[in-house]
């Protein structure tokens, strides 16, 4: 068995083998295509394999994005796809990539990743549920479309990249585990032909909106919604009602954010918000906890500054199996060090329990009632973590290449 980097002369063999992994389903294999060829933040040792008699038999990709944590911006991998070939399923294979793939990720220096998988699986590794997926739910047999709405839609063109990267950005600025786009053509290209994507302008021709429309599971929907403002969302509301009335469909479903501009638009509209975990198949994992806390150090002042500790001094130490960091606090300043001292507040936490506070999935009061976390301050301590990581809805990981 060999376990390595792929060189480009073996591309053409990962895709066939990702085809039979997936029973054929093409999206997979498309990922890799569009990454390895088109993505200039792409490394040749991202994509990696296990070789047997030859033979690739087992393969992982790393596609490298910068995420959101709160306003911190942070050193992301997102993991897609991972596939092992179906005569050589259950031998351990796709441990040893994925295994390899973790600590080459920590080697890289990142500082967090994320994926959409197997719930049973990906523990394994490291990963934990910490992401949630959500959707607005437009139900045209009870909802008339609104009144005095005038706008234009039209396919997307490269001179509309700016503009909707701009309004992405806006929507997702303090999202966590959103990941940050630019406006590079092959940023925003979709992965399959048959999602369509629409532009909508106002009546000074100017881009204010944007929505790709597909399937997920078959079902008809929206994939990403982007609005600059309340019109914009006015628009979309009545494109995709009409579309949903051509459809003759029950439900239309719109994969956006809890807090996205256009749910509460929706919502408010007779929009029904449905929010699921996923069956625990968003998962993050904390790869260097240091250097993640340092990245976060100004998004901790500014949770601080909104709080009854924004006066406090003190220190907390953060204790995993990955190792530890402490967390200065002074006068509403963060520092970061990895000085081995006696804190004023400690918290003993596992990976499996880490990772979704980080990401605000679940909150110390919740993950606390585990035996194997400790809080060590009392009820104090307890109400700085819950300042310092507090609970929301973070989601991300759903680039425009995997629009299918």
């Amino acid at each position: 068995m060999i376990l390595k980097a792929a060189e480009p002369t073996e591309y053409t063999e990962i895709y066939d083998m990702v085809d039979k992994a997936f029973k054929g389903a093409e999206l997979p294999s498309k990922i890799i295509k569009v990454t390895t060829i088109e993505d200039v933040n792409f490394q040749k040792e991202d994509l990696r394999v296990v070789k047997v008699d030859g033979k690739i038999v087992s393969a992982m990709m790393i596609i490298r994005r910068p995420l959101r944590l709160g306003t911190a911006i942070v050193k992301g991998a997102i993991v897609a796809p991972v596939a092992t070939h179906p005569d050589y399923q259950g031998k351990g294979y796709c441990s040893k990539v994925m295994r390899d793939a973790v600590q080459y990720m920590k080697a890289q220096g990142f500082d967090i990743t994320i994926l959409w998988g197997i719930p049973w699986l990906y523990p394994h590794y490291g990963y934990s549920p910490s992401m949630l997926r959500s959707e607005i739910v437009i139900k045209p047999k009870y909802i008339s479309p609104l009144e005095k709405v005038s706008y234009e839609s039209r396919p997307l063109i490269e001179a509309d990249l700016e503009r909707i990267t701009h309004i992405y950005h806006g929507n997702t600025a303090i999202r966590t585990c959103a990941e940050l786009r630019t406006p590079a053509t092959w940023e925003w290209k979709p992965g399959g032909a048959e999602v369509k994507f629409e532009v909508f302008t106002d009546e000074k021709g100017e881009v204010v909106g944007y929505c790709t429309l597909g399937t997920d599971w078959g079902r008809p929907c929206a994939h990403e919604i982007g609005v600059l403002n309340n019109e914009a969302c006015g628009f979309i509301f009545n494109h995709l009602l009409k579309i949903a009335k051509q459809k003759t469909v029950e439900e239309f479903y719109c994969l956006v954010h809890p807090e996205h501009p256009f749910t509460r638009f929706a919502f408010w509209r007779d929009g029904e918000i449905r929010i699921r975990s996923g069956g625990g198949a968003g998962m993050v994992r904390v790869l260097n906890l240091f250097s993640l806390l340092t990245n976060m150090k100004r998004e901790f002042e500014r949770r601080l500054a909104r709080s009854e500790f924004h006066e406090i001094e003190c220190d907390l130490k953060i204790l995993s199996e990955e190792g530890f960091a402490v967390l200065n606090i002074n006068h509403g300043k963060v520092s970061v060090s990895m000085d081995n001292i006696k804190t004023d507040y400690q918290l003993d936490i596992p990976l499996a329990f880490l990772n979704p506070l980080i990401t605000g999935y679940k909150g110390i009061s919740e993950l606390s009632e585990s035996s194997d976390v400790k809080v060590r301050g009392g009820e104090l301590a307890t109400r700085l973590i819950e300042v310092l990581f507090p609970i929301g809805f973070p989601s991300g990981g759903m680039l425009p290449v995997v629009w299918d």
